[in-house]
């Protein structure tokens, strides 16, 4: 028998509160979900439900400002894979939700290494993510963070991480101190 999903213990249907995903919109603004189990579940509208499996198609085919929140299973290492690469194939911006797993081989691999993610930034409070039936969950078992992709590796050898706590401080705050980080010639 397979452990369940960390978050979702088994059902990969929750979805990314509101006011955490608004802020991250009104920034970046999104042409596509890329992992939503339905309309009522999709934070952007086109997105990729799972019987189109977004793993398998090419996500500048529906958008290029992607935004994604993946099952968090055994499987999430492909995501972040996905994420990566998906900036090689036509999209101008991928944003993946995740834990924070920085111990982990994939996140050394497509985080740390990876010369296309532009930088990450680590969320607090710990993420309420909703449930289906619209019921904010008590809060994730761990710290989240979003990480950013290009397709233009970053400026700078060292990735940025950042801390934003997105109850209380804009997200173009966060932008603007990452630009400042990311000046060429600093």
């Amino acid at each position: 028998m397979t452990a369940p999903t960390t978050r979702t213990l088994g059902k990969d249907d929750w979805m990314t509160p509101v006011q955490l995903f608004d802020q991250v919109n009104e920034v970046v603004m999104f042409d596509l979900d890329a992992f939503a189990t339905n309309l009522d579940a999709a934070r952007v509208d086109p997105f990729i439900d799972p019987k189109t499996d977004a793993l398998r198609v090419r996500w500048s085919d529906y958008g290029k400002r992607v935004w994604c929140n993946p099952p968090y299973g055994r499987g999430i290492s492909h995501w972040f894979k996905k994420a990566a690469q998906a900036c090689g194939e036509g999209c101008e911006t991928v944003a993946l939700l995740v834990y924070a797993n920085t111990d982990t081989q994939y996140w050394r691999k497509w985080v740390a290494n990876c010369p296309n993610a532009l930088c990450v930034i680590f969320l607090s409070p710990r993420v309420k993510f909703v449930r289906p039936d619209g019921e904010r969950a008590a809060g994730a078992p761990k710290g989240s963070a979003l990480i950013f992709y290009t397709p233009v590796p970053r400026p700078v050898p060292m990735l940025p991480h950042l801390y934003w706590h997105y109850d209380t401080e804009p997200f173009a705050a966060i932008t603007q101190r990452l630009a400042d980080m990311t000046q060429v010639g600093q």
